[in-house]
Parts: structure tokens; C-alpha cells; sequence
């Protein structure tokens, strides 16, 4: 059951942060405009880090998904078939 629940949280951050990734070059371009070259600068290193979370996220979610079906019973055949 915890697997199934960890499953679902990296389905949930695997679809989440590129969309988080994407507003925060948008900010940084923001600041960057505005002539903000420090927090354009600090928000660049945020969405750095949320990239590489990404990255763990796809890569654990793999990982998961792979426990997951291993750790799955067969289908048993029926009586009759």
C-alpha cells in the first residue's frame, strides 16, 4: 500500500514540476526585463533545482513502477479454462 501511495505522489511531481519549471524561467525573464538581475539570477537557481527534482522524480518513479509490477501476483487461471 505505501508503494502504491509513493507511486502516486511521483506521477503527481512528475507532471507538476516541469509546469513549475516553465513559470519560474518565465519569472526570471520577468526580473531579468525589469532589470532585476539578482532575483532574476536567484530564480534561475530555483528552477535549477526543480529541473534536477524532476530529473530524481522520473527517475524514481521508474524505479517504482518496476518494484511495483515484480512485487505483482500473477494471474492465476481459472478452474474450467
Amino acid at each position: 500500500m505505501m508503494l502504491r501511495n509513493a507511486v502516486k505522489l511521483l506521477i503527481v511531481l512528475t507532471l507538476a514540476l516541469p509546469l513549475v519549471a516553465l513559470v519560474l524561467v518565465w519569472v526570471a525573464g520577468l526580473l531579468r526585463a525589469m532589470g532585476d538581475a539578482a532575483g532574476a539570477t536567484a530564480v534561475g537557481y530555483v528552477g535549477t533545482a526543480c529541473q534536477v527534482s524532476w530529473f530524481v522524480c522520473l527517475v524514481s518513479l521508474l524505479i517504482s513502477l518496476a518494484i511495483l509490477v515484480m512485487n505483482s501476483q500473477p494471474p492465476t487461471p481459472e478452474e474450467g479454462e
